[in-house]
């Protein structure tokens, strides 16, 4: 299996895009397939659980609130019996000083207990009604919560599922028209996915660098173009034996290829070719053949995963996905096995 080094650089951006928006529940091009694919599945799902929790939650607040009016009545007569208990206890005091004492100063004081007892008897009957409902009041508020959300559950149950679904169904919308307006990005990862992996069935006399960069700290003047290079991006950069691929992926349409609106991918792979060509001719010597120093070959390669342009071009193949692998294997290899791990030292 060919070796692996870094990640597609259109994944990246759109990793880098999600998060900026909010959006991290996806670790690979798969997940983000598989939601757009399953969308309205996953939609139904929120709903179909919001249901399923309103449901058990109907069916306890039945069970709750027969239990909490059983609860209501036994605090009311317990309060009631407790307030009765209170005003014959008092009732009983005030019967007991009537005719008990013939004495002025004692008739007196009896007449004062007797007027402060009655006061609290005739207190308590009257708040007797408010004194009740005040101890059952948070039991009583319970209790009209329930019946109130049973109503609603009965007669209006799918708006409270849809209520209730609302915030994750929003976001789960929000997602998706992320996705829509990224579709850009998520053609482009899933093109550089699949070149990924089809060069993963290739031996291990092969290293895949993926998002391949080179900067300059002099530009490089490349005169075809007129045109000062000051750094390099290439979507694939493959090293062989038989020397290094220049891979750029293209996920388009057919409409997209045969468009006149959309730039030619060959200018940008020329550049970066030249540009790695002075960036190893400086940095990297391949001495070993006694003819002289070696030039490594640097070939010129475009992937179209699904639909490619009619046609040959100068400087640059353009390959079907299908086709890619074949093509690699056809060149012979001219480096040695000291040579290729030079290169891929340098530039790994």
């Amino acid at each position: 299996m060919a070796k692996i080094y870094g990640t597609i650089e259109s994944l990246k951006s759109l990793k880098s895009e999600l998060e900026n928006k909010g959006i991290s529940r996806f670790n690979s091009v798969k997940e983000i397939n598989d939601f757009l694919s399953n969308y309205s599945r996953e939609k139904l799902t929120i709903l179909n659980n919001a249901s399923d929790i309103l449901e058990k939650e109907y069916f306890g607040t039945c069970t709750n609130l027969k239990q909490r009016v059983r609860n209501k009545a036994e605090r009311i007569n317990l309060e009631t019996e407790k307030i009765n208990n209170r005003i014959f206890d008092l009732q009983t005091k005030i019967d007991s000083f009537n005719g008990k004492d013939t004495k002025f100063l004692k008739k007196l004081i009896s007449s004062i207990r007797v007027y402060f007892l009655r006061n609290k008897s005739n207190y308590l009957i009257k708040n007797k009604p408010e004194q009740i409902r005040s101890s059952v009041k948070d039991i009583s508020r319970n209790i009209e919560s329930d019946k109130l959300f049973i109503k609603q559950y009965e007669t209006e149950k799918q708006n409270l599922i849809e209520k209730r679904a609302k915030s994750k169904i929003e976001k789960l919308e929000y997602t998706r028209n992320v996705l829509e307006n990224s579709k850009n990005l998520i053609s482009g990862a899933i093109g550089e996915n699949l070149v990924v992996k089809e060069i993963k069935k290739l031996s291990d006399d092969y290293v895949l660098i993926n998002d391949f960069n080179l900067s300059f700290s002099r530009p490089i003047f490349h005169k075809k173009y007129n045109q000062r290079i000051y750094s390099i991006q290439i979507d694939h950069l493959l090293i062989s034996k038989a020397g290094i691929f220049i891979i750029e992926t293209k996920n388009w349409s057919k409409s997209s290829v045969n468009s006149i609106s959309l730039r030619s991918p060959i200018e940008q792979i020329e550049r970066s070719n030249f540009a790695l060509y002075v960036y190893i001719s400086e940095n990297i010597t391949l001495n070993e053949h006694h003819w002289g120093e070696q030039r490594v070959p640097i070939r010129n390669l475009i992937v179209m995963i699904n639909n490619k342009p009619s046609g040959q071009f100068k400087y640059v193949s353009v390959k079907l996905l299908r086709e890619l692998n074949d093509y690699i294997k056809y060149f012979e290899p001219v480096l040695t096995d000291k040579q290729f791990n030079r290169i891929v030292t340098e530039l790994k």
